[in-house]
């Protein structure tokens, strides 16, 4: 079960669109392929990625990070973290937002600095609940780009067993 806080940071980062509800959450949780890691400074939580592990493929779900805290020092650590952890050959990949201006996308740049690399192709991320958008996005990689068959084989693995959906 998620700790109360990391909820609470969930809710607070982000919309419902991008997010399951509580008892879904709860129950995504109990799974042996989903696992959260959180950072906190004296019970403090100051940030967590939620990801799945699905062996060759480590899908970041979530990254979020405590209003207050500095997320130039946040992320890095939260994904150096995973990268310990996930040594193991795993290709490591996030959805990012596509966002014209470099400048405006501070997180991109703070991936970027820890080697992962934008793909070219567009990505839907389906809408976690019914009748909501979807949002177009980039595929971010770790440790090197993926080819297009990779990419169709990542898609349907995140819509099949991510959100729910048939592949496209």
């Amino acid at each position: 079960m998620m700790a109360n806080d990391v909820w609470e940071l969930m809710i607070n980062t982000f919309e419902y669109e991008r997010r399951r509800c509580k008892k879904e959450f709860d129950e995504i949780c109990e799974r042996s392929s989903y696992q959260l890691i959180e950072l906190r400074n004296n019970q403090q939580l100051q940030g967590f990625i939620g990801y799945w592990d699905f062996s060759k493929w480590i899908a970041i779900e979530h990254l979020a990070v405590q209003s207050g805290e500095n997320k130039s020092v946040i992320i890095p650590a939260l994904l150096n973290m995973l990268l310990s952890a996930k040594s193991d050959g795993s290709i490591i990949i996030s959805e990012i937002d596509i966002v014209h201006d470099i400048s405006t996308n501070s997180d991109k740049l703070l991936f970027n600095k820890l080697g992962f690399v934008e793909n070219p192709y567009v990505y839907i991320q389906p809408s976690y609940h019914k009748g909501c958008a979807s949002f177009p996005q980039k595929i971010l990689s770790y440790p090197s780009a993926i080819n297009y068959e990779s990419f169709k084989e990542l898609r349907s693995i995140l819509y099949r067993f991510v959100y729910g959906k048939k592949a496209c």
